[in-house]
């Protein structure tokens, strides 16, 4: 603590010392806070410039794969019945489709159990195998699930992992267990294999719930159906293999979607075609070419990526002249980094490569503007995707493509250890020494405010003392004999 001062003296020496302090302390604050200032603004900018540049690499990156041009697209006629996928291993080409009939599951009732006021049916116990094709599953029951809610679960917890399901559906005969199976094809209809183990649980006969599918003879090919009169089981839904033509030629398969008939194609059937549209010879058309789109979007992104690293280039290094006053310069002006990152991107662009097939950017319709930006000509990308197609993806693609070299000389910028992550570190590092002089500077300040008050304080306090001894000896003076005062 300073204390009272300028007692002695009545000079006010607070004001004095905090006027020499400010005068030396403000001509370094006032550097030190420019410097900051710019500091900061440099990192912001390189920030800004760095995203940028990611933008753009990203870009570059989706065309600098030959998978981009492997890709196959596949279309169809009629997407409501047929959707079809491609991948790179199918050929071009087109395919005539019709398709006959969809694949399914089977469903089926099982005899009915008459039920009275609010007691549940109950059956003897036993087992239940219920197979599905190939697959089965067994359900033991007992006193203690011996109703149709009780096997409903025991069936479910059973076939869940078989896609074999239960449910009960109540009808005029009475109740009933219905089945369920996932697995689609002929011949996975569901079978019921009922056995009794001799022991009376029930009301009902286990045996009742045998079920097999039984022809009917009314309509070849089926089966007959429940019967909600006299509670007989049924087939609800026949299991039934897809079946369509490719050209012609007759494919069945016990799944919708088929992925072993084209090759390198998967077919989801999605709906039969009409028996009219079968009998008149309508077919659905699929279509399998290369997935000119995906390189198209590709390039549109690409222009775009780079004409905003273009504009936010000349954002951070603008020059503008302002009249009677000094010009608004970018935060960049003059950075011999943006140049260099300039100049690169531009010989890049302008690099011609082989000696066949695509050469420059300019025959995929890419031209720069006075601006330095790019356009693209969708006329023009189109007729060279259309006529060149390979040669597109080998001007692009790989190590020595256009967009591997983009790829290679931006990663020098971005990278980890790259150019604007140095200079960042730079910034920060000089970020970091503005703190520390700042810090000093304080030191250097309240080592001189002590010196000054000292000082000052010192002189306060001889002032004083002369005072009082002036004031003592005027006292003497006076108190001599013969001594005459002025100002008597």
């Amino acid at each position: 603590m300073v204390g009272i001062t300028g007692v002695g003296s009545g000079i006010d020496i607070d004001t004095i010392v905090k006027t020499l302090v400010n005068a030396e302390k403000a001509p370094k604050t006032s550097q030190l806070d420019r410097l900051e200032k710019q500091t900061t603004t440099r990192i912001s900018a390189i920030g800004t410039l760095t995203g940028a540049l990611n933008t753009f690499k990203s870009a570059v990156d989706s065309l600098n794969k030959t998978s981009l041009f492997e890709a196959r697209t596949a279309s169809s006629s009629s997407s409501s019945t047929l959707k079809a996928t491609a991948t790179s291993t199918a050929p071009a080409g087109s395919y005539s489709v019709q398709v006959q009939q969809l694949a399914a599951s089977s469903k089926v009732a099982l005899q009915s159990v008459s039920t009275s006021g609010s007691t549940a049916a109950t059956f003897n116990s036993g087992t239940l195998e219920i197979s599905v094709g190939t697959t089965s599953i067994s359900v033991d029951v007992t006193a203690a699930n011996n109703t149709l809610a009780g096997m409903r679960d025991a069936i479910n917890e059973a076939g869940k992992s078989s896609g074999i399901s239960a449910s009960i559906i109540t009808d005029d005969s009475g109740s009933r267990l219905v089945l369920s199976s996932t697995k689609t094809g002929a011949g996975n209809d569901i079978r019921v294999v009922a056995e009794e183990d001799g022991v009376t649980t029930g009301s009902n006969l286990l045996t009742t719930q045998n079920f097999a599918p039984t022809a009917d003879p009314a309509n070849a090919g089926a089966f007959l159906k429940p019967d909600s009169t006299s509670g007989a089981g049924g087939v609800i839904t026949q299991a039934k293999s897809a079946r369509l033509t490719i050209d012609g030629l007759q494919v069945v398969r016990s799944s919708n979607k088929i992925s072993d008939a084209l090759e390198g194609v998967t077919l989801d059937l999605l709906a039969a075609q009409s028996s009219t549209d079968l009998t008149d010879g309508k077919t659905i058309n699929i279509t399998v070419g290369v997935d000119k789109a995906g390189v198209r979007s590709s390039l549109q992104k690409f222009v775009d990526a780079y004409n905003a690293l273009i504009s936010t280039t000349a954002q951070l290094t603008a020059f503008v002249p302002v009249d009677g006053s000094n010009p608004v310069t970018g935060p960049l002006f003059g950075d011999t980094s943006v140049r260099g990152l300039l100049s690169g991107l531009r010989n890049e662009l302008a690099n011609t490569s082989g000696q066949d097939g695509i050469k420059a950017l300019a025959e995929l319709g890419i031209t720069t503007g006075k601006d330095g930006k790019l356009s693209l000509d969708d006329t023009k990308l189109t007729a060279a995707l259309d006529r060149d197609f390979d040669q597109v993806g080998s001007y692009l693609a790989g190590d020595n493509g256009l967009m591997g070299r983009l790829s290679s000389f931006t990663s020098s910028y971005v990278a980890t250890d790259g150019v604007l992550k140095q200079r960042n570190d730079a910034l920060q590092v000089t970020k970091k020494d503005i703190d520390k002089q700042r810090e000093s500077l304080n030191k250097r300040v309240e080592s001189l405010q002590e010196r000054l008050y000292a000082q000052y304080n010192a002189m306060d306090s001889l002032v004083g003392q002369l005072k009082r001894t002036s004031e003592s000896l005027s006292g003497m003076l006076a108190n001599l004999p013969g001594f005459v005062r002025k100002d008597k």
